[in-house]
């Protein structure tokens, strides 16, 4: 009787998990999610900084669309150049503003008119996105 109470005792002492296996576990649990917390926070940033880029691009794209349409005159696009833009803020609420060159008659005509569009924060210097483009003149005004 005691030979099979003592097996018995030796078979219940294995099964299942100790308290100290379940501390590993989780410390090492810890250290994997520990590990992988850097690479999700840089995707967020990336994500966000894709975000205002790609809102960005598109304003540069709206504001050329915006010069094309204008008269084929060198007089239409300086007024086009002189307006005043107002900044636009972005769906995760930075604002950004979009800039137009100075507009250059050419010599002569019929000519060329390059045109300059870029975006920066509102605020800073640094160019978010940009794009330039040539616009066919038939006369200055």
């Amino acid at each position: 009787m005691d030979d099979q109470l003592s097996a018995r005792r030796a078979r219940e002492g294995d099964e299942g998990f100790t308290l100290i296996e379940v501390i590993v576990a989780m410390f090492l649990l810890a250290i994997i999610a520990l590990g992988l917390i850097p690479g999700l926070v840089g995707a967020l940033k990336m994500s966000a900084l894709n975000s205002t880029i790609a809102t960005a691009s598109q304003l540069v794209g709206q504001q050329l669309d915006d010069a094309r349409s204008r008269a084929a005159t060198c007089t239409a696009l300086q007024a086009y150049q002189a307006e005043t833009i107002a900044p636009v803020v972005d769906a995760r609420g930075v604002s950004l503003q979009p800039k137009r060159t100075t507009v250059v008659c050419p010599p002569s005509y019929p000519g060329v008119v390059t045109i300059n569009v870029y975006v920066t924060k509102t605020g800073s210097t640094f160019k978010i996105a940009s794009a330039t483009t040539y616009i066919f003149v038939s006369a200055a005004s």
